[in-house]
């Protein structure tokens, strides 16, 4: 017989998927992606189910249920978006190390920064394993390539001493490694799980509430405007990088309205030619980063036959706004659908 206590838990389990069910305005995509809820004996004694990725060599190697009994009070988190994800959440006082890409003083949103001083920096590549395991987290926050032989080891090695791990779909290698598609709604899945985990549902669901408002709203603009053929690129070294439909960024350019052409995952001149798309966008790790690709392409004779040279659409992308976004990723989207249609005003943070 089903005790009193299971009942009522299922009765509010049943609640909130109402909630959010009715709340989100896309319900049927975030739910082909959100995590199942597990009820039963098992998830009632164990906590909160929460599905994430077991990663290993920087690969995805599949699937990984975690049970959450409590909110994480020891938090380790590398990553500058992943901070700044937290910092929105509300969980700045449980943060024990927080290692950054980039100075936080300069990356987080200004609503952000007074928050950051009081952070428990650590500089960047100096949380090392020994170090971690010192720390005795309870949640260790990281991008996939942190769980290597180098850094982290595997999302397993943690799971197994106790330490729930939460990894970022949409962080494979740009340069090609096996991934799945990635997409908005992983962005979506990200920050609907970390709410489960600091139970924040509320705000997780404001969250994705406000990117599926954004993109619907410049969706709806497009449908004035010729289709844009887009083409997101990076250069790497002398190859190129090409964030196609199966990249987050390509993901976004098609929500909005865009073309973008299916591509290998590198590419040459040749095929950036034959494409020639009406907007480039390049991914760039800054101000001067973005000044010298621009230029990169602008004085490469190979490339003058371009529309976008001679139009002037190539539009610098930062890395954090179509790689893992999280927080930013209504931002990426204000962007991405400001630089497509430029007549129409969408107001948008830099893209740099």
């Amino acid at each position: 017989m089903i005790s009193r206590k299971l009942f009522l838990w299922g009765v509010s389990l049943g609640v909130l998927a109402w909630f959010f069910g009715s709340f989100l305005p896309t319900r049927d995509a975030i739910r082909e992606e959100m995590p199942s809820v597990r009820v039963g004996e098992e998830a009632c004694e164990n906590g909160r189910a929460i599905i994430n990725l077991s990663v290993a060599n920087y690969l995805a190697v599949g699937e990984n249920v975690q049970y959450v009994p409590d909110v994480p009070q020891r938090i380790v988190v590398v990553g500058s978006g992943e901070i700044e994800t937290l910092l929105a959440f509300g969980a700045a006082d449980r943060i024990i190390a927080a290692e950054s890409w980039y100075p936080l003083e300069k990356f987080l949103r200004p609503e952000y920064r007074a928050l950051a001083k009081d952070l428990p920096i650590v500089p960047y590549g100096q949380i090392n394993l020994e170090y971690l395991i010192s720390l005795q987290p309870d949640l260790l926050i990281a991008q996939q390539c942190m769980f290597t032989d180098k850094r982290f080891v595997s999302t397993a090695f943690w799971n197994r001493r106790g330490v729930i791990t939460f990894v970022p779909w949409n962080t494979n290698d740009p340069a090609g490694r096996v991934h799945s598609q990635e997409s908005v709604e992983s962005e979506m899945r990200f920050l609907y799980g970390l709410g489960q985990i600091l139970q924040e549902e509320g705000r997780a669901a404001q969250m994705i509430a406000d990117v599926y408002r954004t993109m619907d709203e410049i969706r709806a603009l497009s449908v004035r405007h010729p289709k844009q053929k887009a083409l997101v690129i990076e250069f790497m070294g002398k190859e190129i990088a090409s964030y196609d439909a199966t990249r987050l960024a390509g993901d976004m350019v098609t929500r909005l309205g865009g073309e973008i052409p299916a591509t290998a995952p590198m590419i040459d001149r040749e095929t950036l030619i034959t494409i020639d798309p009406d907007v480039l966008f390049v991914v760039c790790y800054g101000p001067e980063d973005a000044a010298r690709v621009v230029s990169r392409i602008q004085s490469d004779r190979s490339l003058n036959s371009l529309k976008v040279v001679k139009t002037k659409r190539i539009c610098p992308l930062l890395l954090e706004y179509v790689y893992s976004p999280e927080v930013r990723t209504g931002d990426a989207l204000k962007i991405i659908g400001h630089a497509l249609y430029p007549e129409e005003g969408i107001s948008a943070p830099q893209g740099i």
